[in-house]
């Protein structure tokens, strides 16, 4: 059953190779699903949860490690790490995503913001990213994904789904995490073991320095919500529709009141800033 079902076993090179031409096959017919998943028609701010009773489970699984692992781990990050130490931490991760974000910057014909990560990249190139020379030049960080490509050139968003450890996505941004993993050149530097090492240490540290970055945000969306996960969920259409925009209104928003609801706007993106720029119309 193992060779129908997933990569058979062979050398760790092989295998590497077949495990990656399985995932991105079963992700490119997620990508083919999410064009039919949603409905026609959805109210204005609706989520299409069809299988929320699953969502909903690994939800409460992600709560637990985030309440026993991730909360208290995130509280002794921001309390014993310096300030400057964790800007340098960031800074670092978000100049090793650069090639990725400059491969979305050109996939979405937005050639200003590929001209500043391009310049950005070479300007942190000196310390590898960990002193940010670029802000300080104004060019300013904006981060880009894959899925926001999608969504830019009119990709809709599909089903909500709840990823294990990895929170909110949709079949759009599930799909995009994985084509960002295989345009990523780290991907492919080192031996299988070493850099699966280094993208599990790599994510994880983003991973804990985003929430202490929201550590008081997310609290208190936690004590103040009435549902939890109906709250998370609508904030992350929220916080995408807007990043797939670059914060510009929405067309039936009027400009007055870019964002009526508010509710994510004291959220810190794990790159240190937005830079609103110009993109084709999305739909989303």
């Amino acid at each position: 059953m193992g060779g129908v079902f997933w990569p058979r076993f062979g050398s760790k090179k092989k295998d590497s190779i077949r495990m990656r031409r399985f995932f991105a096959t079963t992700f490119l017919a997620a990508a083919l699903l999410s064009g039919c998943a949603a409905p026609g028609e959805l109210d204005e701010g609706e989520v299409y949860d069809p299988i929320e009773p699953a969502n909903r489970m690994v939800f409460a699984v992600n709560e637990t490690i985030d309440t026993f692992v991730l909360q208290p781990t995130a509280f002794v990050y921001k309390e014993t790490i310096p300030a400057p130490v964790r800007d340098m931490v960031r800074s670092f991760l978000d100049w090793v995503r650069s090639p990725v974000i400059l491969v979305n910057d050109i996939l979405q014909s937005d050639w200003a913001a590929a001209e500043i990560t391009a310049s950005r990249f070479v300007a942190n190139a000196p310390m590898f990213g960990f002193v940010d020379n670029a802000t300080g030049l104004g060019l300013v960080h904006r981060d880009e994904d894959f899925g926001q490509t999608l969504g830019v050139w009119g990709t809709e968003g599909g089903i909500y789904i709840m990823l294990p450890l990895l929170g909110p996505s949709n079949t759009r941004d599930t799909v995009g995490r994985v084509v960002d993993y295989f345009m990523d050149p780290t991907t492919y530097i080192g031996d299988d073991d070493a850099n699966f090492n280094y993208q599990i240490s790599r994510r994880a540290v983003d991973g804990i320095d985003f929430r202490a970055r929201n550590y008081e945000v997310i609290n208190d969306l936690k004590a103040t919500s009435v549902d939890y996960y109906a709250r998370v969920r609508t904030i992350y259409q929220q916080a995408r529709n807007s990043a797939i925009r670059n914060g510009a209104p929405a067309p039936s928003v009027p400009s007055v009141v870019p964002n009526s609801s508010g509710e994510f706007d004291e959220f810190v993106p794990s790159s240190s800033d937005e830079q609103t720029g110009s993109k084709p119309a999305a739909s989303d």
